[in-house]
Parts: structure tokens; C-alpha cells; sequence
């Protein structure tokens, strides 16, 4: 979540924090370089429970530490006055990035999730169908969700306020994303139909035929070049401003369902039936071909470009290299064709995986279940980590914030 975005959500809170006669003691709410984002009045017996309650009003962004200037802590049952706070001085607010881990379920809502704790942070409703689809703008302030209601929502990721509505759609909304540089926003429907939408405004720019699954190409920042898989077995690419079809690809007979681009845009992955393909966008050549075992629901492309996330209806997660030769398996059904089991098995929903996802590193991988559960996974040692508990029904969708991992953000505090 992006500095300015922070700003934004303190100093919203200004009016709940106006002073008092009884509050004569300056809060300074500083970042980690210093500058002051946000400034109020406490009381001397304030804790740092008290503290936080006040300021934070945007828990998503920091498990904090409180200093002042001398370098003194505020912990546990201590106040201000405890750690030598007078009238005036200035106690600083150190905000310690967590990226969230947003949800989208069949209850009905999408949800943010601390990935320190597990605990629910921001519901969003306002959906009347199922939100198939969810996913963060590249600052992290907004957040898109698809529904089968047939609309597209746009919410502050901070406040949880549903920002606009987008309707047009005749059938039910399956994907949602938004163009790297947060200019665009791409719908695609189970009719078929895409529509590419302007992230400012909410016009309605064009539509594309075809993709009932689609996403934007890292190749193309600006929002001008879809992805997609067809009904035929392959690949996509299209033009999103004239729906001109710049590349197909067949290779058998099956909609590829889930699709995710390689982070420079040159390779997809799809789900068709029970393998996972792996695709050279510019030629439409299947690199890779790797068999989980059972009906692929969901993939996802590590952020460097190394690995590969499948999710299975067996209720299980694989990991893949996206570099195996194959060489594993002679007995193989194709030349192209993987049949190792993968680097990981990911085992503990009760249900399909429907969704998955990786950290901003990599390190950390996330699933979401047909049990109702979201789970966060080491990409080391395939360990689950983290449980988030509280959706009444399927995780559809899984994303991890923009920002740093858990675990660098804990390395950073522990440094200084």
C-alpha cells in the first residue's frame, strides 16, 4: 500500500480525532523515513493499545512500534506518561509494511486478511451473487471484484466504500483485473464477452468476443494487450482496444479455464481438464505439458518466472518448475508432457482448490478452497503456515497485496 495511500486513510480519520481540553499531548504519526503523515491529540494515560485504536484505523498496513524521540518504547500496559511523554513532545509512529491477502467467496463478499495473524481485517459487501473474482490495484488503494450479480465493483481497499459499480454485462462476471500501470480495468463474462473499462472514470471502452477468462498482458503495461484461453484447447491474444486477434493457438479439445501470464508476458499457463499447459504466447507453442492428477481449477506464475501454481479439485496445490525437461517420466503421452509430481504438494483443504497465488517474492503461496478456508503455504518446505477462517462458503479467489513478504518485513524490524 503506497505512502500516499496511508496519508489518505489517517487523515481521514481527523474529524474522529479532533482534541480535547483532557488531550494536550501531541501524537506525531511518522513513516519510516520520517516525514509526518498524520498528526493528533492524546491523552497521558493512553496506551499503546489506546494508541493504535485511535490511529490505526487502517490495521491492514502495520503491526506498529511506538518510540519517542529518545528512543523509548511503548509497550504492553505502559502509557505516555509512563515513558516520560510531557505536553508537546512528540511520539513517532513506526508503520512496518504487511502486504494483505485478499479474498473473494460464494458468501457473497470479499474479504482482506492480515498475513501476520490471520485475522479479518475488511469485509466488503454489497454484491447480491457470488464475487468470483477479486484483485488490488498496482498502489494497492482500490480493489475490483466480479460477481455473478453481472457487475464489477470498485472499493477503497481502506475504508472498504464501494467506489462505483460497473454494469453491462448479460451473464455472470468470472474475471476481474487492472493493467499495470492502473490505468485499465478488464471484465470478462461467462458469455463470452470481455469489456475493458477505464480505471478513472468507469467508462466502457470496448469489447472483446471470445474470452470468458481473461487478463491483461504483463507485455503490455498500458492496458492494450489481452490474454486469454479458448474453448478449443489454447490461447489468446488480443488487442483490447479493437478485439483484432493478434495470436491463436489450438492444441486440443477443452476450454482452458484458469490462465496467468510469465511476469515479462512471453509464456502462459492454463488449466484444460486434468493437464496444465504451458504456452509461448508469441508463437502459440505448448512448452511444457505437466499432469497434477486430477482437474486443474486454478494457476498462477511465480513472480519470477521460475514456477508455477496449480490448484486441484482434489484438494490439493502442486508446485511446479516451469523449467523441467520432462526427462523425469519416460513413459510419457506426449514429447512436451511433465508427469513428475511436482516440487510441492500442498495438502490440508477439505475441498477444490479454486484459487492460488504467490507472494510478491515468491515466497509465501496462497490457496483458496471450496471448504471456505484460505490458507497461506512456505514455498520452501510446502509447511501451511497461516489458516483465514470466517467465509461462509468457496474461496474463489485469491491475491496478495503489492509490497513486501511477511518475511522481509520481519527481517527489516529485527535489523533495526
Amino acid at each position: 500500500f503506497s505512502e500516499a495511500a496511508l496519508a489518505r486513510g489517517l487523515a481521514a480519520q481527523a474529524p474522529h480525532l479532533a482534541s480535547a481540553a483532557s488531550k494536550a499531548m501531541r501524537i506525531s504519526v511518522r513513516n519510516l523515513s520520517g516525514r509526518e503523515v498524520a498528526s493528533v491529540e492524546a491523552e497521558r494515560s493512553w496506551t499503546k493499545a489506546e494508541v493504535c485504536a485511535q490511529i490505526l484505523d487502517i490495521p491492514l498496513l502495520a503491526l506498529p512500534r511506538l518510540l519517542t524521540v529518545a528512543g523509548a518504547e511503548l509497550n504492553g500496559s505502559a502509557t505516555l506518561a509512563d515513558i516520560g511523554l510531557s505536553d508537546g513532545d512528540v511520539l513517532q509512529l513506526l508503520l512496518e509494511q504487511r502486504p494483505a491477502l485478499l479474498t473473494a467467496s460464494a458468501d457473497g463478499t470479499a474479504a482482506l486478511w492480515c498475513t501476520s495473524s490471520g485475522k479479518l481485517i475488511r469485509s466488503f459487501a454489497g454484491h447480491s451473487g457470488q464475487v468470483s473474482s477479486a484483485t488490488f490495484s498496482p498502489d494497492g488503494a482500490r480493489i475490483l471484484t466480479g460477481s455473478y450479480d453481472r457487475t464489477a465493483k470498485v472499493w477503497c481497499a481502506h475504508t472498504g466504500q464501494c467506489l462505483r459499480t460497473l454494469e453491462g454485462h448479460s451473464e455472470a462476471i468470472l474475471s476481474v483485473d487492472i493493467s499495470a500501470d492502473g490505468t485499465r480495468m478488464l471484465t470478462g463474462a461467462r458469455d463470452g464477452i470481455a469489456g475493458v473499462w477505464c480505471a478513472s472514470t468507469g467508462e466502457y471502452l470496448s469489447t472483446l468476443r471470445g474470452p470468458a477468462i481473461a487478463i491483461f498482458s504483463p507485455a503490455s503495461p498500458d492496458g492494450r494487450r489481452v490474454l486469454a484461453g479458448t474453448t478449443e484447447g489454447g490461447i489468446l491474444s488480443m488487442d483490447a482496444d479493437s478485439g483484432e486477434i493478434l495470436q491463436a493457438s489450438r492444441c486440443m479439445y477443452g476450454q482452458v479455464v484458469p490462465v496467468a501470464a510469465s511476469p515479462d508476458g512471453a509464456r502462459v499457463i492454463g488449466g484444460v481438464y486434468q493437464d496444465m499447459l504451458m504456452w509461448r504466447v508469441e508463437t502459440g507453442k505448448v512448452l511444457r505439458r505437466c499432469w497434477p492428477g486430477s482437474w486443474v481449477e486454478s494457476v498462477a506464475f511465480s513472480p519470477d518466472g521460475t514456477r508455477a501454481l496449480c490448484g486441484c479439485a482434489d484438494n490439493v496445490a502442486v508446485l511446479w518448475s516451469t523449467e523441467c525437461t520432462g526427462e523425469c517420466q519416460p513413459h510419457r503421452r506426449h514429447a512436451d508432457e511433465c508427469r513428475c509430481r511436482g516440487l510441492l504438494r500442498l495438502q490440508g483443504h477439505r475441498g477444490p482448490v479454486k484459487s492460488v497465488a504467490f507472494s510478491a517474492d515468491g515466497r509465501q503461496l496462497f490457496t483458496g478452497s471450496q471448504d471456505g478456508t484460505a490458507k497461506m503455504w512456505s514455498a520452501e518446505t510446502g509447511d501451511c503456515l497461516l489458516t483465514f477462517e470466517g467465509h461462509t462458503a468457496a474461496v474463489m479467489s485469491v491475491r496478495c497485496a503489492p509490497g513486501k513478504s511477511v518475511d522481509e518485513a520481519a527481517e527489516e524490524a529485527a535489523g533495526r
